[in-house]
C-alpha cells in the first residue's frame, strides 16, 4: 500500500460495502465472497498468499469480534475493530 490507512477506516468501509450488498438481498457470507472473487482477481498471487497467511492466523479472533448485524442493517454498528485487521 502506498498509504496506510487507519484500520477503522478500512473497516468502515469494507463494512458499508457488506450492508449495500446485503441489503441487494445477498446473505453476509455471500457479499463476502462477492468481494473476495473480485478482490482475488485483481490482486497479485503474492498478495493473495499474505491474504491467506492472514486468514489462517487471525480468522479466528475476527470471527469473535462480534459482527452481528441483527435485523436492521441500517440501524446497525459496525462490529469491533479490535482484532480485525490488526496485522495491517
Amino acid at each position: 500500500m502506498s498509504k496506510k490507512m487507519d484500520t477503522k477506516v478500512i473497516v468502515g468501509v469494507t463494512e458499508a460495502t457488506i450492508c449495500v450488498l446485503m441489503e441487494s438481498g445477498f446473505t453476509r457470507d455471500e457479499a463476502l465472497q462477492v468481494m473476495l472473487s473480485q478482490i482475488a482477481v485483481q490482486v497479485t498471487p503474492e498478495v493473495m498468499k499474505l491474504a491467506v497467511s492472514l486468514c489462517e492466523s487471525y480468522h479466528n479472533d475476527f470471527a469473535i469480534a462480534g459482527w452481528d448485524m441483527g435485523d436492521d442493517i441500517s440501524a446497525s454498528k459496525v462490529g469491533s475493530v479490535e482484532y480485525a485487521l490488526g496485522p495491517l
